[in-house]
């Protein structure tokens, strides 16, 4: 699935909240896993992460995306292309794990169970990991309030309603997975004159365009509910909460989930 993001990097600058984190999570994210005096794992080349840690290793599977997003290699900091399931680190190597979105990127089941399990054995004992997560609600809603939300401005954000869009599809499946072309198709379904969106919104028609980055693509990604993240990442770590990760458009279905590896038996 690397074509999808090989591609998908010629749009980062185009895109705000909630797909980017803002200063305000980035201090969170710092303050969760107690960064600065740790050896960092962050999965993706996610550019507002990567001035954190000690010491930082960053690992994608795209090259296009370390390429062009990632700020480059300094004194305590690193990019692999590397997958996500088979990181290229020792065991008890890394003592702090960040993610922007990483687990939305990977489908259940499968991908994120060998994900969760990778990261456990490369955690040191007492490691601690910080992961945003885009969390489909418990109760679903439908695609026809979803588009009403829109026209009658009661969403911030194109990148919002994209994600509204998603989560209604993937809960509308039975859950937590989409393919990205479908989210494409939805937003051409309910939206197919953009020029009118962007004039009743006032959102960019370049913000609007991103979706494009879509079409063509067979990646999956997955909206869990926050219930079902918990229960996925506490059946491995024991140690797992989720907490707010700042306010921005969203941000009530974008929690931090912070989990930490058990030390001894």
């Amino acid at each position: 699935m690397s074509g999808h993001w090989d591609r998908y990097h010629r749009h980062w600058n185009r895109l705000g909240p909630p797909l980017r984190p803002g200063p305000e999570t980035v201090a969170i994210y710092r303050d969760a896993v107690d960064a600065d005096r740790r050896r960092l794992l962050l999965y993706g080349v996610t550019p507002e992460l990567a001035g954190l840690g000690r010491e930082l290793v960053a690992v994608d599977g795209a090259i296009g995306m370390i390429r062009d997003l990632w700020p480059g290699d300094g004194p305590g900091r690193r990019a692999l292309q590397a997958d996500w399931t088979a990181l290229p680190l020792a065991d008890g190597s890394v003592g702090a794990a960040l993610g922007d979105g990483a687990f939305n990127a990977n489908p259940l089941p499968g991908r994120l169970e060998a994900l969760l399990a990778e990261l456990a054995r490369v955690l040191a004992p007492g490691g601690r990991a910080a992961v945003r997560v885009f969390c489909r609600p418990e109760l679903p809603e439908t695609l026809e309030a979803v588009s009403a939300a829109a026209w009658d401005g009661e969403i911030a954000t194109f990148h919002a309603l994209k994600w509204r869009l998603a989560m209604v599809l993937a809960g509308a499946r039975g859950g937590p997975n989409v393919a990205v072309r479908d989210i494409l198709a939805g937003v051409e379904r309910l939206f197919p004159d953009r020029a009118a969106l962007a004039a009743r919104t006032g959102w960019p028609a370049e913000a609007i365009d991103t979706i494009d980055a879509y079409a063509g693509s067979d990646q999956v990604y997955a909206f869990p509910t926050r219930g079902e993240i918990l229960a996925l990442v506490g059946a491995r770590f024991p140690r797992v909460a989720a907490i707010d990760s700042g306010d921005y458009p969203l941000s009530e279905r974008c929690p931090l989930i912070v989990f930490r590896k058990g030390v001894g038996p």
